[in-house]
């Protein structure tokens, strides 16, 4: 498969690029600088600037836009969060339409924060969007990509737990120093999904046809904030037993801790409905995958 990588150099993307590589597809990675993030090219994986005509690929997938977990969230950095994925999705499908030979798939992102904080409604695909910031921008970019003339998937991303970035950087230091705990009263769900589940759903979502529209991509084995915790401090070996008030965390983390203390019991109805095996349904063995000694 010939395959066009948008954000290939994120925490998700640059395991993907990886992944695809591996198994002997041909990569694009679309960046900024080219000829600089070339250096760093392996077999298989060239690089070229924004934005290259689509004709010729397989596939596209999209996973720009500002880290969530980059920044405070400022009223600048709403806007940048917004915006990098909108406007980069617009873009992406005025190709596709402006290509004689298109890809056959277009593979988005998006994120589970597309429901709003629930309580304890299970969330399948089917559920109804929410009404916060994070809810409006996962409408507005899906609305974009849906715009796009081909198979489309939507990732409705969890909390992908993995090392060298994302949620579990912002996680880990307090735990190590014997200071984590659960969030306020530890009921909230918690969908996570882990690093290898997650580049796994975005292969399947490129290469099975039935697939299409919104994908939750969280782990079957959703679990509330305290059960986590445990698993978490268990699998570095450390205790739990001091809660965390969510006003702290929000003072510490500004709107960015919406993330963290927001309940989302999701369900990955399609992925498992068109038969993927997850490799981590379970948070215990994720954790310890990721850190154990």
């Amino acid at each position: 498969m010939n395959v066009l990588v948008a954000g290939g150099s994120g925490f998700i993307g640059r395991r993907l690029v990886d992944a695809l590589a591996d198994r002997g597809d041909q990569v694009t990675v679309i960046s900024r600088d080219p000829a600089g993030a070339a250096q760093h090219a392996r077999n298989g994986v060239t690089f070229r600037g924004w934005l290259p005509p689509l004709d010729g690929y397989d596939g596209v997938v999209n996973l720009s836009g500002a880290g969530i977990f980059d920044k405070r969230w400022s009223s600048s950095y709403r806007t940048a969060i917004r915006e990098s994925r909108i406007s980069t999705t617009k873009r992406i499908v005025q190709a596709i339409l402006a290509a004689d030979d298109p890809p056959r798939v277009l593979v988005n992102g998006s994120a589970i924060g597309f429901y709003g904080s629930r309580g304890e409604e299970q969330l399948p695909e089917s559920a109804s969007p929410g009404r916060d910031f994070l809810a409006d921008v996962c409408q507005a970019w899906e609305a974009e990509a849906t715009k796009a003339p081909v198979r489309t998937v939507m990732l409705r991303t969890g909390v992908v737990l993995g090392n060298g970035g994302g949620a579990l950087a912002e996680m880990l230091p307090p735990f190590k120093l014997g200071l984590g705990g659960p969030i306020g009263s530890g009921k909230a769900w918690f969908s996570w999904v882990h690093i290898d589940d997650m580049v796994g759903l975005i292969l399947f979502a490129l290469d099975n046809e039935q697939v299409q529209g919104p994908m939750n991509c969280t782990s079957p084995g959703v679990v509330t904030n305290k059960v986590y915790t445990k698993a978490l401090g268990a699998a570095i070996k450390r205790p739990t037993v001091f809660p965390i008030p969510p006003l702290a965390l929000k003072l510490k983390l500004g709107g960015v801790a919406e993330v963290l203390t927001g309940s989302q019991r999701c369900v990955p109805e399609t992925a498992q409905s068109a038969g993927y095996a997850f490799k981590f349904p379970e948070i215990g063995p994720a954790l310890t995958d990721l850190l154990g000694s």
